[in-house]
């Protein structure tokens, strides 16, 4: 008797169902929704059920503390300021002087000649002011 029942209620779901519901693999005719033109978009995420607190407003910003400034413990802090002084220098070097003849006809064969460079460079100073 239970199993006449059970083969009944089948067969009535399987009329409820009707038409419109297949099966997989089935074709279904268009119903005039045009589909997603781009299947990966992603849509926003859902608004939360419990909404976040207001972010807490910040207050006056607390006081700086205020440092002392330097102490000379036996006089004033030092007056003056720094400055260049260039330093000149000087060096010697050889060069080649290629060998030459005279107004009377003599030949000066080449050599290396002594050459002073000069040159220098800034040196910083203190300046002391009064």
């Amino acid at each position: 008797m239970k199993a006449l029942a059970a083969v009944a209620g089948f067969a009535v779901a399987l009329v409820m169902v009707g038409p419109g519901i297949g099966v997989a693999g089935d074709v279904k005719p268009s119903t005039g929704i045009i589909p997603n033109p781009f299947p990966f978009a992603m849509t926003p995420p859902p608004a939360s059920l419990n909404p976040r607190p207001a972010a807490p407003v910040p207050g006056p910003p607390a006081p700086v503390p205020q440092t002392p400034g330097l102490v000379y413990p036996c006089c004033a802090p030092p007056q003056g300021y720094w400055a260049y002084q260039w330093v000149p220098t000087s060096s010697t070097t050889y060069a080649w002087v290629p060998g030459f003849v005279t107004a009377d006809g003599t030949l000066v064969e080449g050599s290396y000649q002594p050459q002073v460079v000069t040159g220098g460079y800034y040196q910083p100073i203190w300046i002391s002011g009064y």
